[in-house]
């Protein structure tokens, strides 16, 4: 399609109207004080041969009250060499099992960046982004849409499944997110998780999964450093650049000049 037929199409997805049951939007407060954990992960790919992928991750947490961080624990990056042809899916498995990992060794209300695949006590995921979808539209769009008609400056939250949720956690925010959990105090936990939810920067979403995923990202910068030290050190063991970059070069590099 050119550049109009993708607006047209654009703007039937955003005029779209579905209909939700009412009754099935609950309002809960916002409570305040309280603690809790956040997890993330950052990862890049450094370098990709084809037969093999290399790439580096670094996960962890922080802890924080409603006002400020209180601890943080921030793992080293490592690198991982991933010969499976799916290396980017097997990557985000072993970040995620590393964040698992993480969680398992604390205690109180635990926020993960992300879905959750199986039921976790005390965790709660919460997805910046989400594939739910009715039809082609999106899912949490058309939620969100309704819930603001409904519910305008309201905290609300609507079950899409069993144990899955979209939740607007602050009255002007702009975003409801997918939020996964299995526990059956819902409102408790939804209203507990709001009170970390009124920093301006990221208003609606919890600061300290915001803060904890700065914190883990591995930027342009970072991944520059650690492919240079990678390639340095390996010259430094005896290999030639001549057979790195037989490994690593893409041809399309040097066709896109």
């Amino acid at each position: 399609m050119g550049i109009e037929e993708a607006v047209d199409y654009l703007r039937k997805i955003t005029q779209e109207k579905v209909e939700f049951e009412k009754d099935d939007f609950v309002e809960f407060d916002r409570r305040e004080k309280g603690e809790v954990y956040a997890i993330d992960g950052g990862s890049v790919k450094l370098f990709d041969a084809y037969s093999f992928s290399v790439y580096a991750r670094r996960t962890g947490y922080v802890f924080a009250n409603e006002r400020k961080i209180l601890e943080r624990g921030i793992e080293e990056i490592k690198i991982d060499f991933i010969f499976e042809e799916n290396a980017d899916a097997v990557n985000d498995e072993r970040r995620e099992a590393e964040e698992i990992a993480i969680a398992e060794k604390l205690s109180g209300l635990v926020l993960m960046d992300g879905c959750l695949k199986e039921k976790r006590e005390g965790i709660v995921g919460i997805s910046k982004k989400s594939g739910l979808k009715d039809g082609n539209i999106p899912l949490l769009f058309l939620i969100k849409k309704f819930g603001d008609k409904i519910m305008p400056d309201k905290c609300w939250y609507y079950e899409i499944d069993d144990g899955i949720y979209a939740v607007k956690f602050h009255p002007y925010s702009r975003f409801a997110f997918r939020v996964d959990y299995f526990g059956n105090d819902v409102e408790e936990i939804f209203a507990e998780i709001a009170a970390f939810c009124n920093d301006v920067s990221c208003i609606g979403y919890p600061y300290a999964l915001a803060e904890v995923h700065k914190l883990v990202k591995i930027g342009r910068e970072d991944a520059e450093y650690l492919k240079y030290s990678l390639l340095h050190n390996a010259i430094q063991k005896g290999m030639s650049m001549e057979e790195l970059e037989d490994l690593f070069y893409d041809y399309h590099e040097y066709l896109e000049g």
